[in-house]
């Protein structure tokens, strides 16, 4: 038997998904009988799921008015980027001496990057199972939760990135020298490089942004001015 939360977390994994691929635009409303209805599932799991996007903020909700899609910012950029490079360096800094079984797990995953082929989601994936492998043990749970909730709102900003080859390939090169660097206990150069990384990550995706907003809008993204 299929738990409700189960359902709640597939409904969920979809609606995501959509947003993410601009399936459901900014400014599109989110009835929860009409997807209730297409999904061939309760309200109830649908409403779990709405509320949950809601928290991650990838949609809004108004009194009378239902929930809405949420459109990208900027600002969202400018702001979230630089958060998640302060606590990731100093989670590296506090996190334990690396062991070489997890230097090699790190260099297996961004090995793993490299060859992931074009699909967004599975480099997300990797990138974001290197990023926790890499502060294991210095960040803390409430700093980890910090953390996945501000990835959860670069995720939509994450997905263009990661659909470019050449952005990966730069990401791929940049992880194998903070694992290298650890590998040769140069903690602090390995904690400059990580710095360096999200300063580079988050100018590209800044561009990006940018090259996207001065043209025709695909899928409907839904890039709003900060």
């Amino acid at each position: 038997m299929i738990s409700r939360q189960r359902f709640s977390a597939d409904v969920h994994q979809e609606l995501l998904g959509r947003i993410i691929r601009g399936e459901l635009p900014s400014g599109q409303r989110l009835r929860d009988t009409e997807l209730a209805e297409e999904l061939g599932v309760s309200r109830t799991p649908v409403r779990e799921a709405l509320l949950r996007l809601e928290r991650e903020g990838f949609i809004s909700s108004q009194k009378h008015l239902g929930f809405t899609v949420k459109g990208l910012r900027e600002s969202e950029i400018e702001e979230v980027y630089p958060l998640v490079r302060l606590l990731e360096c100093s989670a590296l800094k506090d996190a334990p001496v690396p062991c070489q079984a997890m230097v090699k797990r790190l260099d297996e995953l961004d090995s793993s990057l490299a060859k992931a082929g074009p699909d967004p989601f599975r480099r997300i994936e990797l990138d974001s199972s290197w990023h926790v492998l890499l502060i294991e043990g210095g960040a803390s749970g409430h700093l980890a939760r910090i953390l996945s909730d501000l990835k959860g709102i670069l995720f939509r900003y994450e997905y263009a990135f990661m659909k470019k080859d050449h952005l990966v390939a730069q990401s791929v090169a940049e992880h194998g020298a903070i694992a290298a660097s650890l590998a040769a206990g140069k903690r602090e150069e390995a904690v400059r490089l990580l710095g360096e990384h999200w300063d580079r990550c988050a100018q590209a995706t800044l561009a990006d942004f940018r090259e996207r907003g001065a043209r025709p809008q695909e899928n409907g993204a839904g890039l709003e001015p900060s």
